[in-house]
């Protein structure tokens, strides 16, 4: 029998330094990667000066495999349900 093998999705957290907004998608997105949802990573755009003129304030912005899927807010409910999509979606 062929197991089906699951995409497991990268999450990119572009960040500030003190940033509560920042703080509570780092919480939502800690959740999901426990779950077994996804890898992630933070990345500080202070750290960028590309990045940082990209985002400035503007975060967090969340990128799921690269796309930009959420920015300033998202809740655990909707971060499940757009990688339970991406799971459905990309082919094995």
């Amino acid at each position: 029998m062929l197991q089906e093998k699951l995409h497991t999705a990268h999450l990119q957290l572009m960040s500030r330094r003190q940033c509560c907004l920042c703080d509570d998608a780092k919480r939502v997105v800690k959740q999901a990667a426990e779950q077994g949802l996804c890898t992630w990573e933070v990345v500080d755009v202070d750290c960028d000066k590309a990045l940082l003129v990209r985002y400035g304030n503007d975060v967090p912005v969340l990128l799921i495999d690269g796309e930009k899927r959420f920015q300033h807010c998202v809740s655990f409910a909707e971060l499940h349900a757009e990688l339970h999509a991406k799971r459905e979606s990309v082919p094995c």
